[in-house]
């Protein structure tokens, strides 16, 4: 089973969606059935071009980063993970024709769609009417390299793993935290990368807090030293720093919103995204509650046992299988 994978955000895609394509793709090439061939932008000793994809005969090509922006000349899967382009759009015309045609190339022409929660597949539905038989759920499973690890002396501190978008929802945790810990009493901890608007609502914190772009062996280690970890989003097409925190032993607050509940499943706080007070009284109950922490860990160890690392793989083989057969 020949499959050449779309590889142009391989090495520089830090989010969620290229922790999930790193994970399948090893779990792939060490699957003896399968031949991955990676397609890069530039001639790379190992890969081939798009230009070269024509004369491979691939059996399948996936494209995991929610778009086809080159010519498959073979089935083609397409991992759509959410549908913000669509619901979230750029504000610039240029830049969300950009992000959106290679998106409705992809639900026009793909064979099989694979998205990564309920949630989604809802939505791609909605939007596009993607019929049911095209459509494939597979909810991630955390990488093992997610584990508890000794973590450096720190004073006590709840994890928040943020990012650009105003779907992260960093302005309500901003203000809840400083609700709840003005004069002390733990340590915001932000990791990643912010807009300007939320770097300037974290400066101006009066609760403690800092500010890191870890790498992924220091989010390892502040996750598993943290009091509990927040994921306040408006949206998230599954939320994998919820399981990532699970894994690693942390206690999770998430909001009741979008495919955060799918991720959490029964062992996480959900509390109503936009809801400051019931965040407040969150925050505070995680940092000073040892016996609800206790709870939340071991109810997020047993979840992610439940979970295997290899299913997006197993399911990516399973779906360019189907596609050969049906080409025959």
């Amino acid at each position: 089973m020949r499959i050449a994978v779309d590889a142009f955000n391989l090495e520089t895609d830090r989010r969620g969606m290229g922790r999930i394509v790193r994970q399948t793709l090893r779990q792939m090439q060490a699957n003896e059935s399968a031949d991955v061939v990676l397609v890069k932008r530039d001639s790379q000793p190992g890969s081939i071009t798009p230009r070269e994809l024509r004369a491979l005969h691939a059996d399948a090509v996936w494209y995991p980063w929610n778009a086809m922006r080159f010519a498959p000349h073979a089935p083609a899967i397409v991992t759509i993970n959410d549908p913000f382009a669509f619901t979230y759009p750029h504000t610039n015309f240029i830049a969300r024709l950009r992000e959106q045609q290679p998106i409705r190339r992809a639900v026009r022409e793909a064979g099989c769609i694979l998205t990564i929660s309920q949630w989604s597949a809802r939505e791609l539905q909605r939007l596009f009417g993607v019929a049911q038989d095209r459509l494939h759920v597979v909810l991630p499973a955390p990488d093992p390299f997610w584990h508890p690890v000794t973590p450096p002396a720190a004073p006590p501190y709840v994890l928040f793993v943020g990012g650009p978008d105003a779907r992260k929802n960093t302005a309500m945790l901003c203000e809840a935290f400083d609700a709840a810990f003005h004069e002390g009493g733990a340590q915001l901890v932000v990791a990643g990368t912010l807009n300007a608007a939320d770097e300037a609502r974290v400066a101006k914190l009066r609760a403690p807090h800092r500010r890191v772009v870890p790498s992924d062996e220091e989010l390892r280690e502040l996750y598993s030293g943290a009091l509990g970890v927040a994921v306040p989003s408006l949206a998230e097409g599954f939320g994998l720093p919820v399981v990532e925190a699970m894994a690693c032993g942390v206690p999770v607050l998430a909001a009741a919103a979008s495919a955060l509940p799918e991720a959490a499943g029964d062992a996480a706080v959900l509390l109503p995204p936009l809801d400051v007070r019931a965040w407040t009284e969150a925050l505070r109950r995680i940092v000073e509650d040892e016996p609800l922490r206790q709870t939340l860990r071991e109810r997020g160890f047993a979840r992610v046992a439940r979970m295997d690392p290899r299913a997006y793989a197993i399911a990516l083989l399973e779906s360019a299988r189907r596609l050969r057969a049906s080409a025959r």
